[in-house]
């Protein structure tokens, strides 16, 4: 799936790191790494936005539930632990 506009990527990175199974980004060799926990990547992806959050990223995940959780979290945006309680 494909997500634009992230201004508040810190919820954003707490939906990611809450997802069950790897969440795969291609790099820009075509490899293809997990975006959880990987402050490296998130780095080079937020630098690419210029410092402006993160304007455009494809995303792959391999789980419905997580699927579902980013697809919420793009419709309604992310409240902490009250967004937990909605998405069980």
């Amino acid at each position: 799936m494909k997500l634009y506009n992230i201004y508040n990527t810190e919820s954003f990175y707490k939906v990611i790191d809450s997802c069950q199974a790897p969440v795969l980004v291609a790099a820009s060799d075509g490899r293809s790494e997990d975006f959880r926990n990987n402050t490296l990547l998130r780095e080079v992806v937020e630098n690419a936005s210029r410092g402006e959050g993160i304007s455009e990223i494809e995303l792959h995940t391999s789980c419905a539930e997580d699927t579902g959780r980013l697809i919420k979290y793009m419709t309604y945006g992310y409240s902490g632990s009250a967004y937990e309680k909605k998405s069980a």
